[in-house]
C-alpha cells in the first residue's frame, strides 16, 4: 500500500509496528550519551521495537532497561560483530522473535591500542580494527537485507551504517592510532553504496551519515587516546583543527538524523553520504 504522506492525521516519523536492530546499542561506561545508544532510545520512543547489540551484554541491558522504563519494547542481544556466525545469529534471533526486521543501524567502531609515542601497533590489533569498523559492517549489512528482503510492502526495509568525516578529512592527524578506524570508514561508505544497489529490487534502502566530532563518552576517550590530548583539550583542539563554526553536536541529534533515515518519510533516499559535521567538511 502506498504511503499517504498528504493525510494531515499522519504521525510523522512513525516506527510504529517496525523492528529495528541497533548494532552497538550499547556504550562504553561515562557521563555522556553514545550514538548507538541515543539511536535505540530515539527509535524505541517512535514506536519501534528494538534490538539493542552489544559485545556488552550489560551494557546492552542498560539502553533496554531505559527503553522499558519509558514504555517500549527492547531486548538485548550479545554479539562481536567481528565474527561472521555472530552477525548472521544478530538477524535470526530478531526474526524469530520478532517476526521480521525493518531497520538496521550499524553503529560500531573501535580505534585499536597503540603507541603513541613510537607511532606503532601490533599487527593483530589493526586487523581487529578491520574487523570491527569494516567486516563487521559488511556481514551486518548483508545478513540484515537478506532478512529484510522477507518484508512485503513499497519500502521493505532501511540500512543506516554510521560513518565519519575521518573518512575523507585528516585534518586532525592520520596517526596509525586512527588507521583501522578512518580505513573502515572509508570501507563503509562504499558498502553502503554497495547494499543499496544490490537490494533495491527489494524495496531496500541504505544510507550513511557521516559523522562530524560528536560531544559523546567515546569520542572524547578517543580523542584524547588517539592525540595525547588532556580531557580539557579536545572542544579547542577540534575547534582549531576542524574549524567548527557550530560547536559540537550531541549523539542525540545523531539519534534524530538516524530516525530520519529509518522512517518511511526518506524512502526516496538511498545510497547517499549525508554529513552530520556541522560544516566542517565544507571548511577548507
Amino acid at each position: 500500500m502506498p504511503i499517504d504522506f498528504d493525510n494531515s492525521r499522519r504521525t510523522p516519523f512513525d516506527l510504529s509496528g517496525k523492528v529495528v536492530v541497533v548494532v552497538g546499542g550499547g556504550q562504553m561506561p561515562g557521563p555522556k550519551i553514545g550514538n548507538g545508544r541515543a539511536s535505540a532510545i530515539v527509535a524505541a520512543r517512535h514506536g519501534a521495537e528494538v534490538v539493542v547489540v552489544d559485545i556488552d551484554p550489560g551494557s546492552a541491558g542498560q539502553t533496554v532497561d531505559t527503553i522499558t522504563a519509558e514504555g517500549g519494547r527492547a531486548y538485548a542481544v550479545e554479539a562481536d560483530v567481528s565474527e561472521e556466525r555472530d552477525c548472521r545469529r544478530i538477524f535470526d534471533v530478531a526474526v524469530e522473535r520478532s517476526g521480521r526486521v525493518d531497520g538496521m543501524v550499524y553503529s560500531v567502531a573501535i580505534n585499536p591500542p597503540f603507541d603513541i609515542a613510537t607511532n606503532t601497533m601490533a599487527r593483530s590489533e589493526f586487523h581487529r580494527g578491520i574487523d570491527v569498523n569494516l567486516l563487521g559492517c559488511y556481514y551486518c549489512n548483508l545478513h540484515g537485507a537478506q532478512a529484510m528482503r522477507r518484508n512485503d510492502g513499497d519500502t521493505t526495509g532501511s540500512i543506516v551504517n554510521i560513518s565519519s568525516i575521518a573518512s575523507i578529512k585528516n585534518e586532525i592527524g592520520l596517526n596509525i592510532g586512527i588507521m583501522p578506524y578512518a580505513l573502515g570508514k572509508c570501507g563503509l561508505n562504499q558498502i553502503t553504496e554497495l547494499t543499496a544497489v544490490q537490494f533495491a529490487d527489494a524495496g531496500i534502502r541504505a544510507n550513511t551519515l557521516m559523522l562530524g566530532p560528536i560531544d559523546s563518552t567515546l569520542g572524547n576517550h578517543d580523542a584524547q587516546s588517539l592525540f595525547g590530548l588532556d580531557p580539557t583539550e579536545v572542544d579547542e583542539v577540534y575547534r582549531d583543527t576542524v574549524r567548527l563554526k557550530m560547536g559540537r553536536a550531541t549523539a542525540w541529534e545523531t539519534g534524530y538524523a538516524v530516525l530520519y533515515l529509518l522512517a518511511d518519510e526518506s524512502r526516496f533516499m538511498t545510497g547517499q553520504q549525508i554529513r552530520l559535521d556541522g560544516g566542517a567538511t565544507v571548511v577548507r
